[in-house]
């Protein structure tokens, strides 16, 4: 008898933890809904009739893409057709449109979010209406031809009082939804209200998809390959019908792959196709999936955009350890413990971001969206701060004494007031006065605007000095997703 209750509450026991484990696994893994219940309309028009304008900024998104898209029914304004689906598979030809995101504003703006997050709803949509504010949605995509897409980006250049273009390129395993949200968050993050302006946010999004797996990861490596000319000719479009002054583009892993292509293939004839002396590329690479040789090989014909470039790395980037099993060759975006891909061109930057980069059951693959101190030094290295301005401490390759110069992130030093004001001279490595390891140490403030060029403008007015938000405890209903479950690679 004693037997068999021990026996009946020994099973008891396992059936509780059984259905306990179950329901957790149910509730950490119910949908995200991304889109928001009324898709289809203009955020602006859904934020007015929940008036939510206090809490909540709608981000216009610009897109160029080859994925195939499905469409729905002419929005009555000029050439403009509403799109149902993004897929994964190529259409063979540049289509051009623009969505709307609904972005709960940062908690420094009167909002719910902390810069770095994006909040989504899990399972089913919040029935109060104002809870709707602390989540990020995506409203509406629309497509339409090349008339209509250059004009209404031109008027968002000009109404924005703006001079430069975001472009950001994703990575594999991004679905086109999310590369959209993707998109307007890092251009609401890496901008300061009317301090600082990284420009226009723009997608290009090939058919990457969406999904983890050996299979999956090398078709997305071919796909993105056969994307390419559809991403030069879109960078054909921006630069010629577009009238802008910088163009600062955001790479993202395996978008690496057809930047690098895209780009090799655009600047080889910038000289003679674009006679464009006035336009500025800054190009920031960030946990690149590509072979360091292969980006080698191309970089030299760069030099014809005179571009800015700068490489973030990762030691702790678990993603690219196993491309590198997968494709035994070394990707440019892995530091490999002190030995990261270095170019000595005097506009060339890598700056390791190893000590910031370590998340909690994640892979470590996208500190590029949703770690506040990353985000910080990206809006920097836009605005062209002098690295010894910003949370960066000097490095040498192989800890040799003289070995080349690269820089490591140290969130344990604060930058200065002003260090992300615009249109700064640019300091690259090897450029930099007294950029030495003895100029500061660990944790020094350095003074405000120091070491401006004779030729440089003044610098702008003082402002309060920025902070970067600490996050604050959700709410039971509010589960964050920073990095679309950790697999956005």
């Amino acid at each position: 008898m004693r037997g068999g209750r021990m026996l009946r509450w020994f099973l008891g026991i396992l059936v509780i933890l059984a259905a306990g484990a179950v329901a957790a696994w149910w509730w950490f893994n119910r949908p995200l809904i991304i889109r928001h219940p009324g898709f289809g309309t203009d955020c602006e028009t859904l934020v007015s009739q929940a008036n939510v304008n206090a809490k909540v900024d709608c981000v216009r998104v610009w897109y160029g893409t080859n994925r195939a898209l499905s469409l729905g029914e002419p929005t009555g304004i000029a050439d403009t057709i509403d799109v149902l689906e993004g897929g994964a598979t190529n259409s063979g030809s540049l289509q051009l449109g623009r969505a709307d995101v609904w972005l709960p504003k940062l908690t420094v703006d009167g909002g719910s979010r902390t810069r770095g997050e994006t909040p989504h709803a899990q399972g089913a949509v919040p029935a109060d209406t104002n809870k709707l504010a602390d989540f990020v949605f995506l409203t509406r995509i629309t497509t339409g031809g090349k008339e209509s897409f250059t004009a209404t980006l031109q008027d968002a250049i000009y109404y924005d009082g703006s001079d430069a273009i975001l472009l950001f390129v994703h990575g594999f395993n991004v679905k086109f939804d999310e590369a959209l949200v993707r998109t307007a968050q890092l251009s609401n993050d890496l901008s300061r209200n009317d301090v600082y302006d990284v420009g226009i946010p723009v997608l290009y999004s090939w058919p990457s998809a969406g999904e983890v797996s050996l299979e999956t990861y090398q078709g997305d490596r071919d796909r993105s390959r056969n994307s390419a000319e559809h991403l030069e000719a879109f960078l054909d479009l921006i630069t010629e019908d577009i009238d802008v002054q910088r163009i600062n583009i955001i790479a993202h892993s395996m978008g690496n792959r057809l930047l690098t292509k895209a780009l090799e293939d655009y600047a080889s004839d910038y000289l003679v196709q674009h006679d464009r002396d006035d336009l500025e590329f800054r190009i920031l690479l960030v946990a690149a999936d590509v072979e360091r040789d292969v980006f080698d090989e191309a970089n030299g014909v760069f030099d014809n955009l005179d571009a800015n470039g700068t490489i973030y790395t990762s030691d702790t980037d678990r993603a690219l350890h196993v491309s590198e099993i997968v494709n035994q060759k070394a990707r440019l975006g892995d530091t490999d413990t002190d030995k990261p891909y270095i170019r000595t061109a005097q506009n060339y930057q890598t700056i390791d971001a190893t000590a910031v980069t370590t998340e909690l059951f994640g892979i470590g693959h996208n500190y590029y969206s949703d770690n506040p101190t990353i985000l910080w030094d990206m809006m920097c290295t836009i605005g062209e701060t002098r690295p010894q301005d910003r949370a960066l401490e000097l490095a040498r390759y192989g800890g040799l004494p003289d070995g080349d110069e690269y820089y490591r992130v140290n969130a344990s030093i604060e930058p200065s007031a002003q260090a992300c004001a615009l249109r700064r001279t640019a300091f690259p490595i090897g450029a930099v006065p007294g950029a030495g390891a003895d100029d500061r140490t660990d944790g020094e403030v350095a003074p405000d605007a120091p070491g401006l060029s004779e030729s440089s403008p003044p610098p702008p007015p003082p402002e309060p000095e920025a902070s970067i938000e600490t996050a604050t405890a959700a709410e039971p209903v509010v589960l964050y997703i920073l990095d679309y479950a950790n697999v956005d690679l």
